[in-house]
């Protein structure tokens, strides 16, 4: 298959391919959005969190936990900054960057092998709460802005170490998650079961990486880049089994999205369960400032194995595509295209794939009528030459390989 996949387009500024110790991509998107946040000056401060908390993975297993909290915000504001569900089509990327970059992280270093330290400090009960928390921090010295953009993780602005962090009102816990955390059982299990009990995604990724999911005597602090594709995957894996047990839809749907200028066009065509991502990166988007044409990735997914290569952007969007066949009780394969353009020039997460490729699937869909037709459609929504073939090339496969099951009466 034809298209063009550049070292940066693969790494993404967080496998560290090129061997550079920092991404110079994401190194001059922070000066471009340096002048956004402000600076506190005070060592103590007392302020709500929205919850906001990132373990991080540097030193693994000792490793920096970032809890956030927001000194320009009211407790009744201070949600709007962790929660990409209310940024998503309200706010675009200058606004997310401001917000993001207001929050004042205070910086602990724990042991992955040790979340109960956390547990008995409220601190892990507090990040998983359904509304903000009022919080006291004392702070080694002033903080520093450092500004971190990063494909998975939501961005982050003025950091410093802290001597204390002090939880001073009482966490509202998800029901079913706060019985989950003293249940024995496999992390896996339990992400699972609290998905189909309808706890939110972002809430299911905090708690495995605070360490709150899994068997009693085995609990991990997980770094929440991780957790985070991990908590996409795992569902996934479950649910595109489960519908395997579901009929196959009987049209060609075409949904698309778009947000912070990334487009989605997202392809269901009647078959058993494969799916397959298109990645195209224009000239002068992060990942191809340098590039004179457009930088391409593909990944592909089987009932077999997850997406390969492993993508955290594909990760994001197939839960989205799952969720979806999931509530209509149907299997299919799909296409997904994700067509990113010059003026995305910092990454804000993936929590945007996610939400706008969900957003996308409650639309009304285009039908066509056959596969020429489609191809046709295709050609029309996506403004790639590259995209376009590789489009027209992978669709020939999928519609071209058949299964056991096409074979049955």
């Amino acid at each position: 298959m034809s298209g063009r996949s550049s070292i940066c387009v693969i790494c993404k500024g967080t496998k560290g391919l090129c061997g550079l110790r920092e991404c110079p991509l994401l190194a001059r998107s922070r000066g471009v959005f340096k002048a956004y946040s402000s600076v506190v000056e005070k060592l103590d401060i007392a302020a709500p969190s929205p919850p906001s908390a990132i373990v991080g993975e540097r030193e693994y297993p000792l490793v920096p936990l970032i809890y956030n909290i927001v000194p320009e915000s009211g407790i009744e504001n201070a949600s709007l900054y962790d929660n990409p569900k209310l940024w998503h089509g309200r706010l675009g990327l200058k606004e997310i960057v401001e917000l993001r970059s207001s929050l004042l992280g205070g910086i602990l270093k724990v042991s992955v092998s040790d979340p109960w330290k956390l547990y008995e400090k409220e601190i892990s009960l507090a990040a998983v709460s359904l509304s903000p928390i009022e919080t006291e921090a004392r702070f080694r010295r002033p903080p520093t802005l450092k500004l971190s953009f990063d494909t998975v993780l939501k961005p982050n602005g003025l950091l410093s170490p802290a001597e204390k962090i002090k939880i001073n009102s009482s966490p509202k816990l998800d029901k079913n998650l706060e019985r989950m955390i003293w249940d024995d059982v496999l992390a896996k299990d339990a992400l699972v079961e609290l998905f189909l009990k309808g706890t939110d995604v972002y809430l299911l990724e905090r708690a495995l990486s605070l360490g709150l999911l899994g068997k009693r005597n085995n609990k991990k602090l997980v770094p929440t880049r991780w957790a985070i594709t991990a908590v996409d995957d795992t569902i996934s894996e479950f649910i595109k089994r489960k519908i395997q047990e579901f009929k196959v839809i009987n049209e060609i749907n075409v949904f698309s999205g778009e947000y912070l200028y990334n487009k989605f066009v997202i392809v269901l065509i009647p078959g058993t369960y494969e799916g397959a991502w298109i990645e195209i990166w224009h000239p002068k988007s992060i990942w191809a400032m340098n590039s004179s044409e457009a930088e391409v990735m593909i990944s592909v997914d089987t009932i077999r194995e997850g997406p390969l290569p492993p993508d955290g952007g594909f990760s994001a969007a197939r839960l989205g595509v799952l969720e979806y066949l999931f509530t209509k009780r149907k299997t299919a394969k799909f296409i997904i295209i994700r067509e990113v353009f010059p003026e995305y020039i910092v990454p804000v997460g993936n929590w945007h794939i996610r939400e706008t490729v969900r957003n996308a699937l409650k639309s009304t869909p285009t039908t066509v009528a056959d596969y020429n037709e489609l191809a046709k459609f295709v050609e029309q929504k996506i403004n790639s030459k590259v995209g376009v073939n590789l489009f027209k090339e992978m669709l020939k496969k999928m519609i071209s390989q058949k299964s056991i099951l096409d074979y049955l009466p």
